[in-house]
């Protein structure tokens, strides 16, 4: 092979990977460079229930990202879903617990990915609220990538115990 054109492959490969690419390949142990991508994949499966079919960012903590509100009357769970169909997820509930379940799916069927920073395939995320949940008082909408589900609270009105 020509040393000019082994030049262009390690330019392009900086451009695309960063330049510590080559090091990578390289300097670590045989396989290293995948093998540190099947660990982090199995971080993630392990501590977020986040099985992607791509690697995705190592800074991605867990997905989907949700902030959670409450006021006197319900709970309000908002869930960031982009480029997610609302017949791709599903809701499910438990005690006092909310489970999200889902598919991301990949724009592209049939190209060949060069970078990949966004995941795909399944995720599973299930967050626990401190109390338990009124399933029969429950709504949820699907907007704009954004899930949000009310949750009507179990507040028992406060009652007067005789005392004998």
């Amino acid at each position: 092979m020509d040393v000019d054109k082994l030049k262009q492959w390690l330019e392009l490969a900086q451009k695309v990977q960063g330049n510590d690419f080559w090091n990578s390949i390289f300097d670590g142990p045989p396989g290293g460079q995948i093998g540190q991508v099947n660990n982090q994949q199995d971080a993630r499966h392990r501590y977020n229930h986040y099985q992607p079919n791509q690697s995705a960012p190592s800074s991605q903590a867990e997905f989907p990202k949700v902030d959670i509100y409450t006021n006197n009357r319900e709970w309000m769970v908002v869930v960031d879903l982009p480029g997610i169909r609302k017949e791709d997820v599903n809701l499910s509930m438990s005690a006092n617990n909310l489970t999200i379940k889902g598919v991301l799916h990949s724009p592209y069927k049939d190209a060949t990915v060069i970078k990949a920073e966004r995941p795909t395939g399944h995720f599973e995320r299930t967050i626990q609220l401190p109390e338990l949940i009124n399933e029969t008082r429950t709504a949820a909408r699907f907007f704009n990538g954004v899930l949000e589900v009310r949750i009507m609270r179990n507040l028992a009105p406060e009652r007067n115990i005789r005392i004998d």
